[in-house]
C-alpha cells in the first residue's frame, strides 16, 4: 500500500481567517414554560454544514416534579437519534452539578441541514416544580470556504 503526499494539505494553523471549534451553552429552567415530562426542549441551534464535535449536559439544580421521583433527561435530534449525545439520565435523583454520562460516538457528527440539539424529558409527573439543565455543545463550520486565492482588484486595470 503507498503513502500518497502529493494530496496532503499543508499546515495552516489555527487563524479567524479559517475555522475554529467555538463553545455553546444554554441553561433550562425547567420550572418556566410550562415544561412538563414528555415534552421536547430545543436547546442549541445547529448551523447548516456545522460539526458538532462533542455535547451533553449537566444538572445544575435537581429536578422535582409535582408527583414521582422519576423524572429522566436525554439528549440528542428529536427528529433522528433521540440519544445522541446523552441517554436518559435521572434528574431529580442527580445531584447539583452532575453531568450526564456521554453516549459512545462512532464518529463526529456533522449536520447537512440547519437543526436543534434537544432535550428529551420523561417522567410520570404533570409538572416541574425545580429544576436546571445546561446543555452545551463544541461545533465547528465546515461549509465551503469559497475560493482563497488572490483576485484581480479594480486598482489593476485603472494603472
Amino acid at each position: 500500500m503507498a503513502n500518497i503526499t502529493a494530496l496532503l494539505h499543508p499546515a495552516s494553523g489555527n487563524s479567524q481567517r479559517g475555522r475554529n471549534p467555538y463553545y455553546v451553552d444554554v441553561t433550562i429552567d425547567l420550572t418556566t414554560n410550562s415544561i412538563a415530562p414528555g415534552d421536547t426542549i430545543q436547546a442549541i441551534t445547529v448551523p447548516a454544514d456545522t460539526l458538532i464535535m462533542g455535547a451533553g449536559f449537566q444538572v445544575v439544580e435537581s429536578a422535582t416534579m409535582n408527583t414521582g421521583t422519576d423524572a429522566t433527561a436525554a439528549l440528542g435530534f428529536t427528529g433522528g437519534d433521540v440519544d445522541e449525545f446523552a441517554a436518559a439520565l435521572d434528574i431529580d435523583g442527580a445531584t447539583d452539578g452532575a453531568y450526564a454520562p456521554q453516549v459512545s460516538i462512532d464518529g463526529l457528527a456533522p449536520s447537512t441541514t440547519a437543526d436543534t440539539i434537544d432535550f428529551v424529558l420523561a417522567g410520570s409527573g404533570a409538572s416541574f416544580t425545580a429544576g436546571k439543565l445546561r446543555a452545551y455543545a463544541i461545533m465547528m463550520d465546515i461549509s465551503d470556504q469559497g475560493d482563497m486565492a488572490a483576485d484581480e482588484v479594480d486598482r489593476d486595470t485603472l494603472a
